[in-house]
């Protein structure tokens, strides 16, 4: 009885959303709360997940690491109509948008206010279109099928099934080693009540055989048009358009919403964060001074800025430092086996200028023979040169690059790599 009065009370929340003009959110919180009633156990081991979590930042605090780890990604386009296959072009656009935020490089950063720059961070973590699928072969990381389904949203207004080849959807590429981004159309009732939702992390010491969810049904479930800068197909002006992934990815890596998804009170649970202020409900109204909870000496206002917030596009536009640590350390000890750190050097380069105009100089410590391949953020090849470098140890590239974030990946004669991050204005 208690699992179908849940199963009612959240189908009648999201009726109640879609008829009051507030129907576009994201559903992560709703998603949890559907997988509970699936899983006995699973809300419990969440929480004792989290807390678990927000111990281990205090940790990482002291000791520090800058590396920047890189996520590949897959897109499942899983269209019905014209419209919902989307172009290549979008999901270019959209890893440009992940890669912006998460480095905070996007051009609006001035927008933080200056109470929240000092707690302005950066998350070191990089994302990528797969190169290499499943089966061993090349892929452009974007993976389309063709369906029969029209919609795949249920009655609780989301779209898990187009996770399953059996329901004519797609099946997952191992989450273990693949960010997994489906892209459909699901509403209820024709009417998008959920833009997005996402998988937290999982693989806890706290995780049983009664609370423990299949790895198949870990990512990211996207409505096509909320995917990449620019969608033609995106007509809502109170969403965060190309910034709804953003927000999505970092409840994948373990983030909670700034206001913890309470109603309307400043007490009970928190994000657990201190450098997020409190705040007793979601934020849809970009700039505005809101202040709903007094936390006494040194009160700081809402973050409507903070990309777990839905103040709608551009105004969400940061993380925070303790979000960035708990996202590394989520990334390092519960989806241990999905990003690939940059190669280590073998020998020190430098590149200058960087950031980037016009021609680049790569300064090496010893001579020989290189090979330099030039991809863009997310892996597509931009340029390749065999060179020697001679007794000045410098090499000029001639290259006229647009803006964006760049890598250099330097080969020697004895096939030991390095790679560079550079950034062309």
């Amino acid at each position: 009885m208690k699992k179908i009065i849940q199963y009612i009370t959240l189908t009648f929340l999201l009726l109640f959303m879609a008829q009051s003009g507030f129907a576009q959110q994201c559903g992560t919180f709703e998603y949890e709360n559907y997988l509970n009633t699936k899983f006995p156990g699973y809300a419990k081991a969440l929480y004792q997940t989290r807390q678990q979590s927000l111990k281990e930042i205090e940790k990482m605090n002291k000791g520090g690491n800058d590396t920047v780890y890189r996520i590949p990604v897959v897109f499942h386009i899983v269209w019905n109509s014209k419209q919902q296959n989307i172009p290549d072009s979008l999901i270019y656009s959209q890893i440009d948008a992940l890669n912006e935020s998460y480095r905070h490089v996007h051009n609006d950063t001035a927008k933080v206010r200056t109470v929240f720059k000092p707690v302005v961070g950066d998350a070191r973590i990089e994302f990528y279109l797969a190169t290499i699928g499943p089966d061993g072969k090349p892929t452009n990381g974007i993976d389309r099928f063709k369906t029969t389904v029209s919609d795949f949203g249920d009655a609780r207004g989301m779209g898990e099934s187009v996770k399953s080849s059996f329901e004519y959807g797609v099946d997952a590429w191992n989450p273990d080693k693949y960010l997994n981004i489906w892209v459909c159309k699901f509403t209820y009732n024709g009417t998008i009540a959920i833009t997005a939702y996402a998988f937290p992390p999982t693989n806890a010491k706290f995780w049983t055989a009664a609370s423990f969810v299949s790895t198949d049904l870990q990512g990211v479930v996207i409505n096509y048009q909320y995917v990449g800068k620019n969608n033609p197909n995106t007509q809502d002006p109170s969403s965060m358009k190309e910034r709804t992934l953003v927000h999505e990815v970092g409840h994948f890596f373990g983030l909670r919403h700034t206001w913890a998804d309470k109603k309307n009170v400043c007490s009970g649970e928190d994000d657990g964060l201190k450098d997020t202020p409190l705040s007793r409900a979601a934020n849809r109204t970009c700039g505005a001074n809101y202040n709903t909870c007094n936390e006494g000496t040194g009160d700081k206002p809402d973050m409507t800025e903070n990309y777990m917030d839905y103040a709608a596009f551009p105004c969400t536009v940061m993380f925070t430092q303790e979000q960035v640590q708990l996202m590394r350390n989520n990334l390092l000890t519960l989806r241990s086996q999905l990003y690939k750190p940059l190669p280590q050097t073998y020998s020190k380069i430098s590149v200058s200028p960087n950031p980037a105009k016009g021609d680049i100089r790569i300064v090496f410590e010893q001579q020989g023979e290189y090979t330099m391949n030039l991809t863009d953020i997310i892996g597509q090849p931009v340029d390749s040169e065999k060179f020697t470098v001679g007794y000045k140890l410098e090499h000029t590239c001639s290259t006229t690059l647009a803006a964006g974030i760049y890598y250099i990946t330097i080969t020697d004669s004895n096939n030991l790599v390095t790679q560079q991050r550079i950034l062309v204005q």
